[in-house]
């Protein structure tokens, strides 16, 4: 079971989002000495002690990393980092998706 899964939608075609998501594994990759290969349309990466991999639908991105014993303790500031790339990358949602993540939520009394 991965320690970290994030879905974000979007509304872009893909090709517009898989150039987002390679612009944002280049930053990662960068800042964290990542390994990334591209397999259809997810994008694998590791290093030592964190893998794991960014799945593209047609309006969503799914991303599960398995985190090594070093890397636990950085759990939550790692989503945080991970959601203001994606939040930056993808500020638009796809709204059927959007209406739905809405509907979710419970009612204020």
């Amino acid at each position: 079971m991965p320690d970290i899964e994030l879905v974000r939608s979007y509304s872009v075609p893909l090709a517009e989002a898989k150039a987002r998501l390679e612009k944002i594994a280049a930053e990662l990759t960068a800042e964290h000495d990542l390994r990334t290969e591209w397999r259809g349309n997810s994008l694998f990466f590791e290093r030592t002690g964190l893998h794991g991999e960014m799945h593209l639908t047609a309006s969503k991105i799914r991303l599960e990393a398995t985190l090594g014993f070093l890397f636990k303790p950085l759990r939550g500031a790692l989503i945080d980092r991970i959601e203001r790339k994606f939040e930056k990358a993808f500020p638009e949602r796809a709204p059927e998706l959007e209406r739905a993540h809405r509907a979710k939520k419970p009612a204020h009394k």
